[in-house]
């Protein structure tokens, strides 16, 4: 494994991270994210849609 392999490795590492982190708090938030009007939770999602 080269150092190429571990900083590659690292950033999706950290993508992922991050990802899970925003999931986590929109959804403790009691949001769920999505913005569209076909989801069953668009009324308490406080986004708002044309």
């Amino acid at each position: 494994m080269n150092i190429w392999d571990i900083l590659i490795l690292a950033a999706v590492a950290a993508a992922v991270f991050f990802a899970v982190r925003r999931v986590h708090k929109t959804r403790r938030s009691g949001g769920c994210g999505c913005g569209c009007e076909g989801c069953t939770k668009s009324a308490s999602c406080g986004t708002k849609t044309p």
